[in-house]
């Protein structure tokens, strides 16, 4: 049992996210999370990103040969990236945005649903960023970013068979009025 709960969130798909399988498998899972996490979560969504933003930035690091293994913030870690012109402008203020979010949604339970959506975007360009520059294709599109869908309603087929058998519960071919809604 425990196996399938574990195979089953190390499988999680993500359109928006899938093409950095061949960097990173946890990058994927991070991302396909976040997704998931996206309208019953919404701070988690941000928390997700920011692990996903944190992982990309030491992945980027450890190609450019300036990882450092120890304690060096996010936000070092970016500023460093930035002064030896690993990461663009525009790259830069992604993650720092992504930086931001996640950590007002760790240390503040901040997080709307405006602001996730917004997250999914940025981490998304980043990741597009990552797989032109270091996996050695420049004109790769990734096509349209996909919101994530509205989770399925589970209580639904429920809803529906309770309808279907109340009435014949109730010995009526329809349900009183004071079955319905």
């Amino acid at each position: 049992m425990a196996q399938n709960i574990v195979h089953s969130i190390m499988n999680v798909p993500s359109g928006n996210f899938r093409f950095l399988e061949p960097h990173d498998v946890q990058l994927v899972r991070l991302g396909a999370l976040a997704e998931r996490y996206f309208h019953d979560d919404p701070n988690t969504c941000l928390i997700k990103l920011r692990q996903f933003a944190e992982l990309l930035a030491q992945l980027i690091a450890a190609k450019t040969g300036l990882y450092e293994a120890g304690d060096e913030s996010q936000a070092d870690l970016l500023r460093r990236l930035r002064f030896e012109r690993v990461l663009p402008p525009q790259v830069a203020d992604l993650f720092h945005s992504l930086r931001i979010l996640g950590n007002n949604a760790t240390h503040g339970a901040a997080g709307t649903l405006n602001e996730a959506l917004n997250a999914l975007k940025y981490a998304r360009q980043a990741g597009v960023w990552f797989h032109r520059t270091f996996g050695r294709d420049p004109s790769f599109v990734a096509g349209p970013f996909q919101p994530p869908a509205a989770p399925e309603d589970a209580t639904a087929p429920v809803r529906a068979e309770l309808e279907r058998l109340i009435p014949t519960a109730l010995g009526n071919d329809r349900c009183p009025v004071s079955c319905g809604n």
